[in-house]
């Protein structure tokens, strides 16, 4: 039996369901999802998919990311609202390329969790999935279980294993008619991990799917914090570009300032509007300790820039953004561990952060430490800006977090 998974929260208790009332068959499962959008999400829904299937022992396929041809398959159908034309072309191009994969795997029956949606339209669905399995001579399961308090058990199973719930149907279009304005926080990249992104999160659920293959116990938490996010920066004299980074929480600049500094010391140069540039030996992010109140604009610059910035006036200009946004924290092994050794997961302005591979070999190299219950790691989200995870757990568990030493990041 093939089961089309269109996403976790879906398919937990759909395919818990198909392993009770079909105990003799074999059941895998196949993600073909390529109208989700952007790729960071469809890589987490996929993640999730995966924990879900390994938690049931149920083998797992990855169909083809072609966005291009979903997008040229509901081309003019754009504005449709969701159940409507545009979900009954995009449900029809996802289930024929899964009844197809579900010959070419012999298999007998095929169905989708997509059933399982309270959002989407059994009838519809039912329709089409019968009309492409007999056309394949396979028999289409069109299985309700969301009758009989099956969508509240769904919902249970999903908050138990703690699956991340995407708040918006998956393709660009319904992500703009669900979101509006706000749809474009789910489209920019501010490259790396930054505080509360979705690789932020991608590399959390990463990292916990690789600690559950090897049987450690994971728990979850979700927190909101004050987010600080760089939309653009500019430095320059004349026309020449200086390269720096921007202290988190630094207010932005209306328009351009332009000037001279006003007065100097030996680290610093202050300008007009509350402006600083503070010259540092070597060109680096550094990670926020504690949220200082006071907001100036604050750009870092290395110290061979000095003579240049005192000569000649500068241009800069700043756009930033605060919002309350979400991250998490992830502790592998016991809630009672002896120590709890901590990794940021963020990543700084330049790119500098721990490295999923390196996680991972820690977590296995301390394995039986962790086991034994003399160690847990924990997966500290937004921690470049305050401090912001290790406060959260050292708050919920009470204990204190030990920060990894041998990060390459802080």
């Amino acid at each position: 039996m093939l089961v089309h998974v269109c996403c976790a929260p879906d398919a937990v208790y759909f395919l818990k369901r198909l392993r009770e009332d079909f105990p003799q068959a074999e059941i895998c499962a196949f993600f073909y999802d390529p109208n989700i959008h952007p790729y960071e999400e469809y890589r987490l829904r996929l993640l999730e998919t995966e924990r879900t299937c390994h938690h049931l022992g149920i083998t797992l396929y990855e169909g083809e990311y072609d966005l291009e041809s979903w997008m040229n398959a509901v081309k003019g159908l754009e504005e449709e609202p969701e159940r409507g034309k545009r979900c009954e072309v995009c449900f029809d191009y996802r289930l024929q390329r899964s009844v197809r994969f579900a010959k070419e795997i012999s298999a007998t029956h095929f169905t989708t969790t997509l059933l399982m949606s309270p959002k989407k339209d059994f009838k519809t669905l039912s329709e089409v999935g019968r009309r492409l399995s007999e056309s394949e001579g396979i028999e289409f399961l069109a299985l309700d279980y969301r009758k009989g308090g099956g969508t509240q058990e769904m919902y249970r199973l999903s908050k138990e294993l703690e699956l991340y719930h995407q708040d918006y149907c998956g393709c660009i279009y319904g992500l703009f008619k669900q979101k509006k304005e706000k749809a474009m926080w789910d489209l920019i990249s501010f490259g790396g991990r930054r505080p509360g992104s979705r690789e932020e999160r991608l590399f959390i659920k990463e990292v916990r799917l690789f600690a559950e293959k090897l049987g450690l116990s994971c728990k979850e938490w979700e927190f909101s914090f004050l987010n600080w996010k760089l939309l653009h920066s500019s430095l320059k004299v004349g026309e020449v570009a200086i390269p720096h980074y921007v202290v988190p929480f630094s207010r932005a600049i209306k328009g351009i300032l332009k000037g001279k500094p006003e007065e100097v010391t030996e680290d610093v140069l202050y300008y007009k509007k509350g402006l600083k540039v503070v010259l540092l030996e070597r060109l680096q992010d550094r990670p926020i300790e504690d949220i200082n109140p006071i907001s100036d604009p604050t750009f870092l610059v290395d110290k061979s820039y000095r003579e240049m910035l005192l000569e000649k006036p500068i241009s800069a200009q700043l756009e930033a953004e605060l919002s309350w946004d979400t991250s998490s924290v992830l502790l592998v092994g016991s809630q009672g561990a002896e120590k709890v050794l901590g990794f940021p997961v963020d990543t700084l302005q330049d790119q500098r952060g721990v490295s999923l591979q390196e996680i991972c070999n820690f977590i296995q190299e301390k394995e039986k430490e962790i086991r034994e219950g003399s160690l847990a790691v924990a997966l500290l989200g937004a921690e470049s800006l305050g401090r912001s995870g290790s406060r959260f757990l050292e708050e919920r568990l009470g204990i204190k977090v030990r920060e990894a030493q041998w990060m390459p990041c802080f």
